[in-house]
């Protein structure tokens, strides 16, 4: 008997909505508009290209408000996979139950503590020394936020959807930037004024592999510091600027020993001016050597800057991780102001 997929899309996508009902208010207004404009254009299925309606948009988003009000009080539900009850964050036994139909499902926590899930075909599944990479294609149920790739235990789970967004929107973005910016190098790597199916596909197909090599760098920077205690130093500081320099510490570290290595050995322009590209204002603002690096090398060719920058990150940021631990571990978060101190006395 095969699974009941409407039941289970629909089971998951309640959830989804209650986290999005939850936390919404948390972002900008410009974000939130950019975020429900995307939402739609998923919901509805609507291609990149595709002129997207004001008028049924607008009716759209006020209904969907009207829903989230209702629902913004009610706690997760079970996901239902025909007529077993699962917890909402068993990620794993509802797999067992789900990917030999072809389908793969994540639960998890994001920025702020939001209940993260989505719903997905699986269209490959491999094993990448000891990591398991489940590739996802045609999303069934999803909510506001869809992060490309996320990690839980050993697996590792890449949204090729929600990857080919995030890079269309970055391709948008190119066309108004005037600049010689990593970006629009990026985006000059390919023919997208000719060909854009294939140019997307292809720059999926390379940014794939940079997804996996930070999750992987995710994996091994929390065997490293202690992902308990950072757990818990998160979710006490959660929705503070101190989470986002936090989250910053442990992404430089992460790709300090996985994403920067894999991409000096390859070698590859075009994955080198993304990478630097889509680097967050907080990860530039404390790892400013970095972008030297990556100056140094677009004008010289040279990767030997980019290497012991690398090599030098990874104890630099395993050390400050550790040291913000140990802050946590005697004073809790009474003194936000040293944790402050410590990471801005030591940006690299």
């Amino acid at each position: 008997m095969g699974i009941s997929i409407s039941e289970l899309k629909e089971s998951v996508q309640y959830n989804c909505s209650i986290s999005d009902a939850t936390h919404a208010g948390q972002y900008t207004l410009c974000i939130y508009l950019l975020k429900m404009r995307e939402f739609y254009r998923w919901e509805q299925g609507l291609g990149f290209n595709d002129r997207i309606d004001n008028e049924k948009i607008g009716q759209w988003l006020t209904l969907q408000e009207e829903q989230w009000e209702q629902l913004e009080s009610e706690p997760l539900a079970p996901v239902q996979v025909n007529g077993n009850s699962f917890d909402a964050f068993d990620s794993e036994s509802i797999n067992e139950a789900i990917n030999s139909e072809g389908l793969v499902y994540s639960a998890g926590y994001v920025l702020r503590g939001k209940p993260h899930f989505f719903l997905a075909e699986l269209e490959q599944r491999h094993f990448q020394d000891d990591y398991q990479i489940l590739i996802s294609g045609r999303e069934l149920a999803r909510e506001l936020s869809a992060p490309p790739a996320l990690s839980q235990g050993r697996n590792i789970f890449i949204r090729s959807e929600s990857l080919r967004r995030t890079i269309w929107e970055k391709v948008e973005e190119s066309l108004w930037n005037k600049s010689r910016s990593p970006l629009v190098r990026a985006i000059e790597c390919y023919d997208f004024k000719n060909n854009l199916e294939a140019s997307l596909q292809n720059m999926c197909d390379k940014e794939l592999q940079t997804l996996v090599c930070h999750e992987i760098g995710e994996i091994k920077a929390g065997a490293m510091i202690g992902a308990t205690s950072w757990a818990g130093l998160l979710s006490d500081v959660q929705g503070t600027a101190l989470e986002l320099m936090l989250r910053a510490i442990r992404d430089n570290l992460a790709d300090c020993l996985s994403t920067l290595p894999d991409l000096i050995e390859t070698d590859d322009p075009a994955r080198l001016h993304f990478y630097i590209a889509t680097l967050t204002n907080m990860r530039h603002s404390i790892f400013p050597s970095l972008r030297a690096a990556y100056d140094d090398w677009h004008s010289s060719g040279s990767m030997a800057y980019l290497h012991d920058i690398s090599a030098k990150g990874e104890e630099h940021w395993c050390n400050i991780a550790n040291r913000a631990i140990e802050i946590y571990k005697t004073a809790g978060t009474d003194r936000l102001d040293e944790f402050e101190s410590l990471i801005e006395a030591n940006a690299l």
